[in-house]
């Protein structure tokens, strides 16, 4: 079913570059989408709540993932409630500040204009990307490129996202569509050594005063 998933994408993918400088034509004359407000769904996420929402995702990883953790964790207490202790102390900031509305399908034009968006939110809460995996890229007279994503949403759910790009003449057109919920093991799309190469990445970028980004 993934492999049809993906297919589907990647179709849909090549015919989007079919259109892509018509839909460049159209991001300049679109309207900047009104600002959400919020403040309120921002300040109500805590540093708590993100620490529990990744202590429910490690559980989903086998434990034995965790064992360089082991030795900084106090006795009686598991290495995974550890490593959530630690990356929600260090990524809160970050997570709260890229708190958004996602699009399926968003992109720039390639002119330096602000990015657009289009069609429908692909979740009902705003969320924040936190792990990133490129499965494939090709290069012809565009760029082609399909990506694993996780994103942890506001409400403390974890979606597994597919997610491909098209490159043209510095533009960029990205769709994404909903892969799954996190729910079981079986769910997550990024093994867990990739999942904290991330998080250092993003970790570093803060201590540097950079923009952090996933691959």
């Amino acid at each position: 079913m993934k492999h049809k998933k993906i297919a589907a994408a990647l179709s849909a993918a090549v015919a989007g570059a079919a259109v892509f400088g018509r839909i460049r034509y159209a991001a300049g004359k679109r309207k900047p989408k009104a600002e959400r407000e919020n403040d309120v769904q921002k300040e109500r996420l805590t540093e708590g709540e993100v620490r529990e929402y990744f202590l429910r995702l490690f559980r989903l990883y086998e434990d034995s993932e965790f064992d360089d953790f082991a030795e900084f964790s106090g006795e009686g207490s598991e290495p995974g409630e550890y490593a959530a202790d630690n990356y929600a102390s260090q990524l809160f900031p970050y997570i709260k500040e890229n708190m958004k509305d996602v699009m399926m399908l968003e992109g720039d034009d390639g002119t330096g204009n602000e990015p657009f968006d289009m069609t429908d939110e692909l979740f009902c809460y705003p969320a924040c990307l936190i792990g990133c995996e490129i499965k494939e890229l090709f290069s012809d007279r565009f760029v082609l490129c399909l990506e694993n994503e996780i994103w942890m949403l506001e409400n403390g759910e974890f979606a597994s996202v597919y997610c491909v790009s098209i490159g043209k003449d510095g533009g960029r057109l990205s769709y994404r569509f909903l892969d799954t919920y996190i729910r079981n093991p079986g769910d997550i799309p990024i093994c867990f050594a990739d999942l904290e190469s991330g998080f250092t990445r993003i970790i570093e970028a803060l201590k540097e005063g950079w923009k952090p980004e996933l691959p």
